[in-house]
């Protein structure tokens, strides 16, 4: 990948432009200008030490020294020009912080982007101020798992968590939510019974007592998965699952998108719209093969660009060589920082169109590459969020 070259800026895609993405997945950016402090955006969360090691590894990344070089070429500055050089410079052009972000946006090609709040639900007002600073749509997703943990933390029974999970979900499409998200890959794993009833999820409420809260209640949290995908089901909306990696409060080895395969194959499996976000990285193949059996199932690659940007365009062609077209996406997983956001989408943008020249060379027709971009970047998205 050519990370040398001085990119364009690409200035306010618009809908069926080739150059436009919609962000699928990403989190909320500030919304009032924040230091450039890149060793933040990390996998390593929490725990004695974190705020040094974080100083220290920082440099050390590969994310952050690519996405300080890239900073510095959009800002105008000379290659070469260190990062103390390349903070200062951003540090003035953030001033205006509005025009700022949007600058990054436009530069990304971001069309428009799909907002998880970590919550239930996002204010309408909300997202009414992240719209006008973005200077594009926002659309939003409902995230289940913190009421589910509210719930078994305060001692409700398993029928009061999943009728409140059924209402939270009335509430939220009624708010113009476009889709819901769960991270059972962060709780209790993706190796989810999707037999289990009300019996045994009441049971798993007593078990374990001492576990973390997130580790609790096993077979309540795949009864609550199945009840997600019945109801996304009946309103006609996507559910986002986080599969493969993520920060270190995850236990990789139960984020395995294989691990579905039984949930998948169920009636609730086969009814709702399936999104396996990340890439499922660094399952990308074994996701690919799920998106090309499953008619409902859908690959989007996000994250990996953030912190492995360098094999986004193999990541790209793994997927592309075997899932059919009308069923990839693209997000960046951005958070906080709107250089995150940007930076994510960039590397897709390159990482494309490096595996784009490898699909030329065996002998993919150009019109066959321009649907692809289309679809993945933008079309797909639209359609799945019915984002019109």
């Amino acid at each position: 990948m050519n990370w040398s070259r001085r990119w364009t800026r690409l200035e306010h895609p618009t809908r069926h432009d080739r150059r436009a993405l919609i962000d699928d997945h990403a989190h909320p950016f500030a919304l009032e200008r924040v230091p450039l402090e890149l060793d933040a955006i990390t996998l390593d969360v929490g725990g004695p030490g974190v705020t040094e090691r974080r100083r220290v590894e920082g440099p050390t990344r590969l994310f952050q020294e690519l996405c300080t070089r890239a900073l510095g070429r959009l800002l105008g500055l000379h290659p070469d020009a260190p990062d103390e050089e390349i903070v200062a410079a951003r540090e003035e052009a953030a001033r205006d912080w509005g025009p700022y972000v949007r600058r990054l946006f436009d530069d990304a090609g971001i069309s428009g982007m799909v907002l998880d709040f970590g919550v239930g639900s996002a204010d309408p007002g909300a997202l009414g101020t992240y719209e006008k600073l973005a200077g594009r749509p926002v659309w939003w997703l409902a995230r289940l798992d913190p009421l589910v943990d509210e719930l078994v933390a305060g001692g409700a029974g398993a029928a009061v968590t999943v009728a409140a999970v059924e209402q939270m979900m009335t509430a939220a499409v009624k708010a113009g939510a476009v889709g819901f998200k769960t991270i059972a890959a962060y709780r209790t794993g993706l190796a989810i019974d999707p037999d289990v009833d009300l019996l045994a999820a009441q049971a798993s409420l007593e078990e374990d007592p001492d576990l973390p809260v997130r580790r609790r209640a096993k077979a309540l949290r795949d009864l609550v998965t199945r009840t997600l995908l019945e109801r996304a089901a009946d309103f006609g909306l996507p559910v986002q699952f986080h599969t493969g990696f993520g920060d270190a409060e995850i236990r990789l080895s139960e984020s395995n998108p294989l691990l579905l395969e039984d949930l998948l194959a169920s009636p609730a499996g086969r009814a709702a719209t399936i999104v396996l976000i990340h890439g499922s990285y660094p399952w990308h193949e074994e996701l690919a093969y799920l998106a090309t059996v499953r008619p409902n199932v859908f690959a989007e690659l996000s994250l990996s660009n953030l912190f492995a940007p360098a094999g986004t365009a193999e990541r790209v062609l793994r997927l592309v060589e075997l899932a059919p077209r009308e069923k990839l996406l693209a997000g960046s997983d951005g958070h906080h920082l709107p250089e995150s956001h940007w930076f994510g989408c960039r590397v897709l943008r390159d990482g494309f169109e490096e595996a784009a020249g490898r699909l030329r060379a065996a002998g993919a027709r150009e019109a066959f590459v321009d649907a692809l971009r289309m679809a993945m970047f933008e079309g797909n998205a639209r359609r799945v969020y019915g984002l019109g």
